[in-house]
C-alpha cells in the first residue's frame, strides 16, 4: 500500500512550501531515526516515535503512552480518518483526503520550532574531552585492526596449514591463527542459502538499512505470491499479537545453511497446542503430533443446490457415530458397488472380460478404479470425471440407432431439444446428411422443390413434434437421463435436469500426492465395494493413514511425517477456498 506524505515548510520569504513524497508498505514508522519512513528530525522526537498500520479496512496509528495526541486527546491506538489531527511533539500531522490509488495522505508541519538558545541548550550533549575528529580516527583504526588486519594476519605471516608430527608448534602463530578465525566468524556469517545464490553478492537486496534487521518488505519484494497463514483480523488472542509481529527472518534464517525454509514441528505445535490463545474464535482442535495428538480429519463438502456453501465436516473419532452431515449432495445417482462388481458389468461392445477376452456371455467387463479415476498432471489431484470419456461407451445417448449413429449432446435439456430440432428439420426439408436413414414415418419435402413460407413453417412444426417425442422417450419412457440424474417435468412440456457438482478436493488444506501412493491398491484407502449411493463419502480417516505414517519421531517400518509433510504454511485460506470454489463450475465448463 502507498501513502502520500506532504512536508509543509516556509521558504526564505516566509511563503508556505509543500514537498510531497510517497512511501510504500503496510507498516510505516514515524520518528527521528534514519530508518523511519516518515522522518521527523527534531531532537524532541523519539527515534521511533509512532507507527502507522495500513490494512484494507483503513489506517491505524500506534504509540507509547503520552507520545501523541489525536484530535487533542492522548491515545495509544487510534483509527484515522480524513480531517484527524495528530500532535507528535512539536509536529502536527493532518490526515487529508487521499488521491486515487493512495491509501492515506498526511500533511506534516513543524508547529513549535526551537527558536531560543536556552531551548536548544537543553537538548545539546556536552562535548567530550576528546574531539570528534580524534574519536573518529580511533574508531576507524580500531575497526581496521579488528576486522581486517587480524583476520588476514595468518596469511601474511605465512604459517603452514598442516604440520608434521615432529615439528614444533609456534605458540605465536597458533594464537594469531586462532584469533583470526574467531574474528572472521564474527563479521562473516557464512554463505547465503541456495535459493538466494543469484543475488548473493548484492547484500542490499535484503539488508536495505544499515545496522537494522532485515525487514519483511525486503522479503515480499521478491516473494509476491506468499500468502498469510491466517487473516490478520482473526489473530485476536494474546499469542496472536505476538504471531502478528513475527518477522519473516525469525523463521527463515539465512547464512545458516543451504536450506532456508524451517521444518520444525515444534514451531507449528507452539500455536496449535492451544489455538484459543492465538485466535479466540478458532474451531480447529489441539494438535502437536500426527501419531499421538491429532484430531480426526475434516472433509470439505459441496451442495449442488447451494453452490456458495462449503461444509467442513469432521470425520468420526474412534467409537463415535458417523455425522449425519457427512454426505455429498451432488445431485448425481451412482452405484459404486455395481460398477466394481468382480463379475463385471454389461459391456455394449462385448470385447473383454477381466483377462481381456470375451467370457461365456460375451458382454461383461470388469472395471477397475483406474478406468475412471486417474491422477491429473503432477499427481496432486485426480482428473475430473466426464460423461464423454468415462461413461458414454456404456451409457449411450443414442436417440434413434436405426436412423443415425449420432447421440444427443450431454448437457441441459434445452441444448438437447435444440440439437434434435435442427436434426429433424434438415430431414424434413430434404437435406439428409451422409450415413443417415430417415425414418419412414417422417414427412419430407421433395428435393429441389421451391418452398413457400407456409411450407417452411410446416417443416419446423413437424421437426418440433418429432423432437418432443424423442425427448419424452429419453426422459420418461426409456429413462435414459434419469438413470444418473434427477429429472423434473415442467408444466410447459419441457424437462429440467438438476445441476451436478462433484468434489475434486476433499481435504484442500492437506498436501497429498497420488503418484507417491500408486503402489498401494485404491481399496486400501477408498473402500467403495459396499457403496450403493453417490452421497457416500469414501475418504480415508486418520486411523487408515496411521497404518503407514507416524509423527516426527522415527518408528521402524513406518513413514516419519511431521507437519510439513501434509501441510503448507503459506498456502493461506484464500488458496484452499479458491481451490474448492473452482470445483463449482458445471461439468464441461472451461
Amino acid at each position: 500500500m502507498e501513502i502520500q506524505v506532504t512536508y509543509i515548510t516556509a521558504n526564505s520569504r516566509g511563503q508556505q512550501q509543500r514537498d510531497q513524497q510517497r512511501v510504500s508498505g503496510d507498516l510505516i514508522e514515524i520518528g527521528r531515526g534514519s530508518q523511519c519512513q516518515i522522518h521527523l528530525k527534531d531532537v524532541r522526537i523519539a527515534l521511533q516515535h509512532a507507527r502507522l498500520q495500513l490494512t484494507e479496512s483503513g489506517a491505524t496509528i500506534e504509540a507509547e503512552a503520552g507520545r501523541i495526541l489525536v484530535n487533542g486527546r492522548a491515545v495509544e491506538v487510534a483509527k484515522l480518518a480524513a480531517g484527524d489531527r495528530i500532535d507528535a511533539g512539536p509536529y502536527r500531522l493532518v490526515v487529508e483526503e487521499p488521491p486515487a490509488g493512495i491509501s492515506l495522505a498526511l500533511a506534516v508541519q513543524l508547529m513549535v520550532p526551537l527558536e531560543s538558545r536556552a531551548d536548544a541548550r537543553r537538548f545539546t550533549i556536552q562535548a567530550p574531552r576528546l574531539s570528534k575528529r580524534r574519536l573518529s580516527y580511533i574508531g576507524f583504526l580500531g575497526t581496521l585492526l579488528l576486522c581486517l588486519a587480524v583476520p588476514v594476519a595468518a596469511d601474511f605471516f605465512g604459517y603452514p596449514v598442516t604440520l608434521s608430527a615432529k615439528s614444533e608448534v609456534d605458540s605465536t602463530g597458533a594464537v594469531v591463527r586462532l584469533v583470526s578465525e574467531r574474528f572472521q566468524q564474527a563479521w562473516n556469517p557464512g554463505p547465503v542459502a541456495e535459493s538466494h545464490q543469484p543475488f548473493a553478492d548484492d547484500c542490499r537486496s535484503c539488508h536495505r538499512f544499515p545496522f537494522i534487521q532485515v525487514r519483511d518488505l525486503s522479503c515480499v519484494a521478491c516473494h509476491t505470491t506468499i500468502k498469510e497463514h491466517v487473516p490478520k483480523s482473526e489473530l485476536t488472542g494474546e499469542k496472536g499479537q505476538e504471531f502478528l509481529n513475527t518477522r519473516c527472518a525469525e523463521c527463515h534464517r539465512d547464512h545458516k545453511g543451504p536450506v532456508i525454509a524451517p521444518r520444525s514441528q515444534e514451531q507449528c505445535a507452539d500455536c496449535h497446542r492451544d489455538l484459543s490463545r492465538v485466535a479466540t474464535d478458532a474451531t480447529s482442535k489441539k494438535v502437536t503430533d500426527f501419531r499421538s495428538d491429532h484430531p480426526a480429519f475434516r472433509v470439505s463438502l459441496l451442495d449442488a443446490d447451494h453452490p456458495e456453501a462449503i461444509r467442513r465436516v469432521r470425520q468420526s473419532e474412534r467409537g463415535e457415530k458417523l455425522s449425519p452431515d457427512m454426505v455429498e449432495r451432488s445431485n448425481l445417482k451412482f452405484n459404486h458397488k455395481l460398477h466394481v462388481d468382480p463379475g463385471g458389468v454389461r459391456d455394449p461392445e462385448g470385447k473383454r472380460d477381466a483377462k481381456g477376452a470375451r467370457d461365456a456371455r460375451g458382454r461383461r467387463t470388469v472395471l477397475k478404479c483406474a478406468d475412471c479415476h486417474r491422477p491429473s498432471e503432477g499427481g496432486r489431484l485426480m482428473a475430473p470425471i466426464s460423461m464423454e470419456m468415462h461413461c458414454q461407451r456404456c451409457h449411450s445417448l443414442a436417440f434413434e440407432p436405426q436412423v443415425t449413429s449420432r447421440q444427443v449432446v450431454h448437457g441441459d435439456a434445452a441444448a438437447m431439444a435444440t440439437m434434435l430440432r435442427e436434426f429433424y428439420a434438415r430431414l424434413v426439408l430434404g437435406d439428409v446428411p451422409p450415413g443417415v436413414n430417415p425414418p419412414r414415418d417422417l414427412p419430407r419435402m421433395r428435393p429441389g422443390a421451391v418452398l413457400t413460407y407456409q411450407d417452411r413453417q410446416e417443416a419446423l412444426r413437424i421437426a418440433d413434434q418429432k423432437a418432443n417425442l424423442v425427448l419424452r422417450e429419453m426422459f420418461d419412457v426409456r429413462q435414459v437421463c434419469s438413470t444418473c440424474h434427477t429429472v423434473s417435468h415442467r408444466g410447459d412440456g419441457s424437462w429440467t435436469v438438476a445441476q451436478v457438482r462433484l468434489a475434486q478436493v476433499w481435504m484442500p488444506q492437506a498436501l497429498f500426492n497420488h503418484d507417491k501412493h500408486k503402489t498401494e491398491p485404491c481399496e486400501k484407502c477408498h473402500n467403495v465395494s459396499l457403496s450403493t449411493a453417490a452421497k457416500d463419502v469414501a475418504m480415508p480417516d486418520i486411523a487408515n493413514c496411521r497404518k503407514c505414517h507416524v509423527g516426527a519421531s522415527k518408528v521402524a517400518g513406518k513413514v516419519t511425517s511431521d507437519c510439513a509433510t501434509c501441510h503448507k504454511f503459506h498456502s493461506g485460506r484464500d488458496y484452499w477456498h479458491g481451490v474448492i470454489q473452482a470445483q463449482m463450475l458445471p461439468r464441461g465448463t472451461k
